[in-house]
């Protein structure tokens, strides 16, 4: 009995290696709200910085020491290397960076205050870091579920050991290997499914209503709306803020909305711009988190109609015929 457990354990081990090495099993989870977290938390740093009169390019390099990223090191680097702080944000991999970096040149280019500019961009980023951590909390049972089942066959199989039975033999029949194959493409498909699930849902992240956000900061440079509007759309092509469509500055959107009521009635934009900023970014969060409980629900298909067939076929039918053997010949 103790070299059955012994042998059942090893072969668990080697399993398990092999199930985390095809990615059925992961030993950690990234949190795929990190980057925004980061851009959020140094947009945030930065305006502080700056605020106690700090020059840009020594608060980035303090950025760098003080939010220790792969991001802020690189950051400090193309400005130590003579690149300018707007044009280092834009260089990072990211949407979040790409909107700093528009944020950077548009007080840069209109003379408008960086700080308030930055902080304006960090609560919008806050909004987004929100919602993917709501969506990790409604995806955590599914997911820790889907871990459990992946390795029920392995467990099944281990126990089987202790109870003396041996269950191996079955996989090297013709039957036993149809059901190894099968279980194992079933517990692919299934867990692949739920990434692809998962993945589209965390791919419509994004941040609505940046455009009046550009926008209030490019006016408050004192610019024109019509010339403000202009370096709205130059900063957004310049940096590749993808975020930020095209469409969202014409003349049906909020943005003009917003404008063509403050001319009509005579009240600063400012307050009408952040408004508008606002209430899109309320109704498309909503959205988002409709999105992520319905996800909450799908990702149990996979589970039901992959996994769980995947465990019967690997862990409980080997185990059945090597009860039943006399009763089910091979």
């Amino acid at each position: 009995m103790t070299q059955r457990a012994a042998d059942a354990k090893q072969a668990g081990g080697r399993a398990g290696e092999l199930l985390r090495r095809i990615g059925l099993v992961r030993a950690g989870t990234k949190r795929a709200d990190a980057p925004v977290a980061t851009a959020a938390a140094t947009a945030t740093r930065c305006a502080a910085l700056l605020r106690g009169g700090m020059s840009p390019a020594l608060a980035v390099q303090t950025l760098a020491r003080d939010i220790d990223s792969v991001q802020t090191r690189e950051v400090a680097r193309l400005v130590r290397d003579g690149s300018g702080v707007g044009d280092a944000f834009a260089h990072i991999d990211g949407p979040e960076w790409r909107v700093l970096g528009a944020a950077w040149h548009l007080a840069e280019s209109s003379g408008a205050p960086f700080a308030p500019a930055l902080d304006r961009i960090a609560a919008a980023l806050r909004g987004i870091v929100e919602v993917a951590q709501k969506r990790e909390v409604l995806l955590a049972g599914p997911r820790l579920t889907a871990r459990l089942v992946s390795w029920l066959p392995l467990a099944a199989l281990a126990v089987s050991f202790l109870l003396g039975f041996d269950p191996l033999p079955v996989f090297i029949t013709p039957f036993g290997m149809v059901l190894l194959l099968v279980g194992l493409l079933l517990q692919i498909v299934g867990m692949r499914w739920t990434s692809v699930l998962t993945s589209r849902v965390a791919d419509q992240d994004r941040v609505a209503g940046l455009e009046c956000e550009l926008m209030w900061i490019a006016l408050a440079g004192g610019a024109p709306p019509q010339h403000a509007l202009r370096r709205v759309a130059d900063a957004v092509s310049d940096t590749g803020a993808e975020w930020i469509s095209f469409d969202s500055l014409r003349a049906d959107r909020p943005l003009a909305s917003a404008l063509d009521t403050a001319t009509a009635v005579g009240v600063p934009a400012s307050t009408l711009l952040l408004d508008a900023a606002g209430e899109v970014r309320t109704r498309t969060q909503a959205q988002l988190e409709r999105e992520a409980e319905r996800l909450g629900i799908r990702i149990l298909v996979p589970l039901a109609t992959c996994v769980l067939p995947a465990f019967i076929a690997v862990g409980v039918v080997p185990v059945i015929v090597t009860l039943f053997g006399d009763l089910l010949p091979m």
